[in-house]
């Protein structure tokens, strides 16, 4: 379960870095009226999808105690 955390949190900084790359291009556009909206939807996924990476954190950090002591009591390295 943690490793498939990891993957999903490498997944969503590649998707943030993907988000920031567009951003900057449609910065450079010819159409800026249509760029604007572009820019203002990346960014609010950048937004959400930062939100979310630090409720991941949290309960993650929440959890490793939990998974921790039921591996202890069933004897689970």
């Amino acid at each position: 379960m943690l490793k498939e955390i990891e993957e999903l949190k490498q997944l969503c900084e590649a998707e943030i870095k993907s988000l920031r790359r567009q951003i900057l291009a449609a910065r450079g556009g010819f159409f800026p009226r249509w760029d604007a909206a572009t820019i203002q939807k990346a960014e609010e996924k950048v937004e959400k999808i930062q939100q979310l990476l630090v409720k991941l954190e949290n309960l993650t950090e929440q959890m490793i105690p939990v998974v921790n002591d039921i591996k202890e009591i069933i004897g689970v390295k």
